[in-house]
């Protein structure tokens, strides 16, 4: 496995993992390079295997800060490493180096699980959720919303003007800046956006309403990791909202 898979694999692992301090181990991780380092020196445990050595490079003023995670993290190396004929993964350790240089990019198509894994995304939200989607029913998703909302961020919803969403449960309106979009035409056009852009860095876009219902349907979302991806979001997002008043 070469180093950015293995590096995004184990951001993975930890984004969908129960570490109560996953999200600073994820913002340190950003910041650190995965460098692999193979020696001729036999492990004497696998027949005829070589100790390999996984560094985390990571800038000097960070590296207190990152131990205090290392057992953790180290645990997690070690149940993804690839298995091999040659090499068995001998050490993970810290050493200082610079910033990556590259903006870390990823994408992740899902089939199952969508809303766990849209929940997962939530929970990771540290400033802004923007979210515009056709039909939005779902009490797990408005839930987590809600619990964001009292840490302070900046929470706004696009959703069609149609009877399902004004019969729901529960009133978005009551809790978020709400932009409910009505489209005038010959014809019984919908505002059929999904997607949802967190932190201006994240965007989840798919088939993938945010409705009970969804969750038994056969969909699709990709859940991108990029800026430039999440600025082309926005960017219609803020189309949407300037067409609409606020309710």
């Amino acid at each position: 496995m070469q180093e950015k898979e293995f590096k995004k694999l184990l951001v993975d692992t930890i984004r969908y993992g129960n570490n109560p301090n996953k999200d600073i181990i994820l913002e340190l991780l950003k910041i650190t390079q995965i460098r692999f380092e193979k020696t001729g020196a036999f492990t004497r445990h696998l027949w005829n295997h070589y100790q390999e050595y996984l560094y985390l490079i990571i800038v000097p003023q960070k590296i207190e800060e990152l131990k205090k995670y290392l057992d953790a993290i180290s645990k997690i190396c070690y149940e993804i490493y690839e298995p091999n004929d040659e090499y068995e993964l001998w050490d993970v350790s810290i050493k200082p180096g610079n910033l990556p240089i590259e903006e870390e990019i990823s994408q992740d198509i899902l089939f199952e699980d969508i809303q766990k894994q849209i929940v997962e995304e939530i929970k990771c939200a540290k400033y802004m959720i923007w979210i515009a989607v056709a039909w939005f029913t779902d009490p797990v998703l408005y839930n987590e919303l809600i619990k964001k909302k009292s840490e302070g961020l900046n929470i706004q919803i696009v959703i069609d003007n149609n009877d399902t969403n004004n019969n729901a449960q529960f009133r978005l309106e009551d809790s978020f800046d709400t932009y409910k979009v009505s489209i005038f035409s010959l014809y019984k056009n919908i505002m059929h956006h999904k997607f949802c852009i967190i932190d201006l860095k994240t965007t989840i876009h798919g088939t993938y309403n945010w409705t009970k219902a969804a969750q038994y349907n056969k969909e699709t979302i990709s859940i991108d990791r990029n800026r430039e991806t999440a600025e082309k979001f926005a960017d219609e997002f803020m189309r949407l909202k300037r067409n609409q008043p606020i309710v």
